[in-house]
């Protein structure tokens, strides 16, 4: 596919997903019911433990384990300003030792 630049929303799903190769949720995620709070909201969380739910939610599973971020200190406002602008969605990139993508 081509170089596309869409901004990431809730709204621009399915394009992304028609446009790219980028993987999007196939759930509703209007559904999905909190069960999981999370103080912080960085990245480490986000590319391991909730990528496994998104993962399973994709399956149609553990859809009651939605994730609440805390962003309890000053420096994750940052962090919790972008993914707030972003209808809480984000981008993993996972990039193997082999240096395939």
């Amino acid at each position: 596919m081509t170089d596309v630049r869409i901004e990431l929303s809730e709204a621009n799903l399915p394009r992304i997903a028609a446009e790219t190769d980028v993987e999007v949720p196939t759930y509703d995620r209007s559904q999905i019911t909190t069960g999981i709070v999370h103080v912080g909201v960085g990245g480490f969380f986000r590319a391991h433990q909730a990528t496994y739910l998104d993962r399973l939610m994709n399956e149609g599973k553990a859809l009651d384990f939605g994730i609440v971020g805390v962003a309890a200190l000053p420096h994750d406002r940052r962090i919790f300003d972008a993914m707030s602008a972003q209808d809480g969605l984000y981008t993993l990139l996972l990039k193997h030792p082999d240096g395939h993508k």
